[in-house]
């Protein structure tokens, strides 16, 4: 675990400043009646509550506290591909170039984008936003970097009340992973340790592309890097790949959670790291629990490090 999250905190600093505009143009106040976005699964979440958190967890899953929402939200079924982000990325921004796929960790229109900044990511909502006729949740003075790949972006702001598309808040994504469940693993499973045996191990291939299916076999292999996203079961929101294939950003600066019962939590006011879900390929099982976090600097990349992104229900 810390080897990860010592890996996924490195910095890595880009040089190459370019200016952009401050905001994205307004749209409609609200979201068309009966808009249904494409790719999209319904999660039923609205005045409905959780337990966020595992009592027996690392240090950073504690206190357990309950968390409620106020509404529904889609979700995307699965991660972002890289043949979406491409396409979207190339028509939105001029400077945008593909991100440096390559074969070793996966290549493909149906495999997940990753070499994702969390900045990314943001232009990647943004611009998803614009298409649809949607506000645009985040604002944002400057460019750093190299829109869409590898950027960092200064002075963003997210502004909820917005309708548009946005990366989602750590709560969303713990509730929408669960499923309904409160195991360790959305399949409704508990390992101790993890897993336990082989036969364990087995079961869990069938939900997740994780160490055991996609890192011992080594580079030589097909089974190394990334998998094609939804290659395995999803859980009862028909999410796929929430546990494994890459990590996930999410909105909220990573901290300590409080020990009080919230509505619609968006995180810490501030901070130095971004949180990532879910596990990737090169993950044990202990990441691809639930409620697993990590982090990462925002201008930070890797090849697991991936999104999807959330759609509030008005």
């Amino acid at each position: 675990m810390q080897n990860v999250k010592s890996l996924v905190i490195t910095i890595l600093m880009t040089s190459l400043v370019v200016l952009t505009s401050c905001s994205d143009d307004d749209s409609p106040e609200n979201v068309p009646e009966g808009f249904t976005p494409a790719g999209m699964a319904r999660v039923s979440a609205m005045n409905r509550s959780f337990q966020m958190g595992c009592a027996d967890g690392l240090a950073d899953e504690l206190p357990v506290h309950t968390v409620s929402f106020s509404r529904d939200f889609w979700m995307d079924s699965t991660e972002i591909t890289q043949g979406r982000y491409n396409s979207l990325m190339a028509q939105s921004y001029a400077a945008y170039t593909t991100p440096s796929w390559n074969a070793t960790y996966g290549l493909g229109t149906a495999y997940p984008a990753y070499h994702v900044y969390w900045g990314d990511a943001v232009l990647y909502c943004n611009a998803r936003s614009r298409r649809d006729g949607l506000d645009s949740v985040y604002t944002y003075t400057a460019i750093v970097g190299t829109p869409g790949n590898m950027c960092e972006l200064q002075n963003v702001t997210a502004d909820f009340s917005k309708n548009g598309y946005r990366l989602p808040t750590e709560a969303e994504w713990e509730y929408a992973c669960r499923g309904g469940s409160n195991a360790d693993f959305f399949w409704g499973k508990d390992y101790d340790p993890y897993p336990a045996t082989a036969a364990d191990s087995a079961e869990i291939d069938g939900y997740a592309v994780w160490y055991a299916n996609a890192w011992v076999f080594g580079a030589d292999t097909t089974a190394f890097g990334t998998h094609l996203v939804a290659s395995k079961t999803p859980n009862t929101f028909g999410l796929f790949d929430m546990a494994g294939n890459v990590y996930e950003w999410c909105n909220d600066w990573y901290g300590e959670y409080g020990s009080a019962s919230v509505t619609d939590p968006m995180g810490a006011d501030s901070g130095d790291w971004h949180c990532l879900r879910g596990g990737s390929w090169g993950s044990n099982a202990v990441h691809l629990r639930s409620t697993n976090r990590t982090f990462s600097v925002p201008d930070y990349e890797y090849y697991f490090i991936g999104f999807r992104v959330v759609l509030p229900v008005r």
